[in-house]
């Protein structure tokens, strides 16, 4: 006999469904590449055992540090543990309707940026957020499933006017993972943004992916 499972369940299942880092993570350094039409830089970045992150080689005003600071805080945050309770006990969960694509989309209560997401099996497809004057959309597009879970390859990063629903930027992100001594580690990301008609392409390339020793 088949369960339903309730919008809480459902949604605890592909949260923990995702690809993260364990306890013994040991941190991880790289040489990082950027690149955008002519424009290309090199840095040294590092993630360390308590998950800080410290780029070396780029001036703190360059936009290129800025961007991959925030990148590398992005992945950080995707991959650090986190159990269910402590990130989402408060909130409550309602599903809705199921979508033609099989996907189930589930609104929150109770969370601080208005999260509500969409979940297909046990992946979390679409995360919808506010912050500050901005919403944005993440639609995953494909995944890579491991037997620890799985992390996106592509999506796409819609923002608009929190108030108004005018269309900001697009984004369309692709990635690419290596397998460093059992940790799966950002080796190349190829994204396309499309603001106010013009559009960007940025390929960021990680190499000479190394774990930390004590």
């Amino acid at each position: 006999m088949t369960v339903a499972l309730s919008a809480r369940d459902r949604f605890q299942q592909a949260y923990e469904n995702r690809y993260t880092w364990d306890e013994q993570f040991p941190g991880y350094t790289a040489r990082v590449s950027w690149q955008s039409g002519e424009q290309q830089v090199t840095a040294q970045v590092r993630i360390e055992r308590d998950l800080s992150v410290v780029i070396e080689g780029l001036s703190p005003d360059q936009p290129q540090y800025k961007e991959l600071l925030g990148l590398m805080r992005d992945v950080v945050t995707h991959r650090q543990r986190r159990d269910f309770a402590t990130a989402h006990g408060q909130n409550e969960f309602t599903a809705e309707s199921p979508l033609p694509d099989g996907s189930v989309p589930i609104r929150v209560t109770g969370d601080a940026m208005g999260s509500h997401y969409q979940v297909r099996g046990s992946v979390i497809t679409q995360v919808s957020r506010v912050m500050g004057g901005s919403a944005f959309t993440i639609d995953t597009l494909s995944v890579e499933q491991t037997a620890q879970g799985y992390f996106p390859l592509h999506y796409r990063v819609q923002f608009t006017d929190a108030a108004t629903g005018e269309p900001q930027q697009v984004v369309d992100i692709r990635e690419r993972y290596a397998l460093v001594d059992g940790y799966y580690l950002l080796q190349e990301r190829r994204q396309t943004a499309t603001k106010n008609g013009v559009t960007t392409e940025t390929v960021i390339e990680f190499t000479d992916l190394q774990l930390l020793t004590a």
